[in-house]
């Protein structure tokens, strides 16, 4: 819009006193192209009465009536953006909890016909044999489970094999079950990957937290990644809920220059949540182990 002129006219009529003349004004002004808009940071400290006027409508009085309750486990992963209930994406809401591999059984056909007359196949399922296995991503067989009957439960594994846990952050896992319907005919039905960035498990009497390294931190930097920062945080509930238990932390790092850091980090994280000197906390550095660049944090229950 180009630059304008306006006049504005402005005839006032005295209508109190006949005798008094007449009020003719005349105002004169510009318009511009621009207008500067400052923008002012907003109060901290502002009333909530006078944050409800710019709501949407309905929606504060939805906010301040509505009974939320709790959000139980499959409630809050059904806020979660996935493809699939056994899909965990690099964002989380909740350490996953096993089992972490869980297959339905294809139901019988309905009707089942059953045929009487001489060599006629066995009814669907009579015969049946199947195989469920897990492999890691480079192909490797991790668990193998068998069985002649369909099972009345859906078929499942924790990860655990003689006590150990077999899952690690950062790998991808496929599980296939295999329905041996006849000698020569098979079933085959894959299940949807699993990628799990951090992972909560028991190994003995200890509760095992573990954080990817690339999923926790942000990449390069001793600070916490906004994407798995809700789990941090449910990280220091459990600490606080176990107060008082012995625990210690050890980042496995490639860069202990930088892993030093990020244990200082922790120290420092830990001092706000716990209300403790930082100093008394036991957080190590390492190189990378058996299970790679990850943060593991150990809660001894048992001491």
């Amino acid at each position: 819009m180009k630059n304008g002129k306006w006049i504005i006219g402005l005839i006032v009529l005295s209508t109190g006193f006949a005798s008094a003349d007449p009020l003719d004004v005349t105002i004169k002004g510009e318009q511009r192209e621009k207008i500067n808009i400052e923008r002012v940071a907003p109060s901290t400290d502002i009333r909530l009465k006078d944050v409800v006027p710019f709501s949407r409508i309905g929606q504060t009085d939805w906010v301040l009536s509505e009974e939320l309750g709790y959000l139980d486990e499959e409630k809050q992963i059904a806020l979660m953006d996935v493809r699939s209930p056994k899909t965990f994406r690099p964002s989380m809401i909740e350490f996953p909890k096993p089992p972490f591999f869980v297959q339905a059984y294809p139901p019988p056909p309905k009707p089942v016909i059953i045929d009487r007359s001489p060599g006629a196949p066995p009814p669907p399922g009579e015969n049946e044999t199947w195989t469920f296995i897990v492999v890691d991503q480079d192909n490797h067989l991790l668990k193998k489970i068998e069985g002649n009957t369909p099972p009345a439960e859906p078929i499942s594994w924790d990860g655990m094999i003689n006590g150990e846990f077999m899952l690690r952050t950062d790998e991808i896992y496929s599980s296939l079950l295999a329905i041996q319907e006849t000698p020569t005919v098979t079933r085959t039905i894959v299940g949807d990957p699993i990628w799990l960035p951090a992972l909560r498990y028991l190994k003995g009497d200890n509760v095992v937290f573990e954080f990817s390294n690339r999923r926790v931190y942000s990449e390069g930097q001793p600070s916490f990644s906004p994407a798995l920062q809700v789990l941090v945080d449910q990280l220091f509930n459990e600490l606080r809920k176990f107060e008082g238990t012995p625990f210690h932390i050890v980042v496995y790092d490639k860069d202990l220059e930088l892993g030093q850091k990020r244990a200082q980090l922790w120290r420092q994280a830990l001092e706000q949540n716990l209300l403790s000197p930082g100093d008394k906390f036991d957080v190590k550095v390492a190189f990378p182990a058996e299970r790679g660049e990850i943060t593991q944090v150990v809660l001894e229950l048992t001491r």
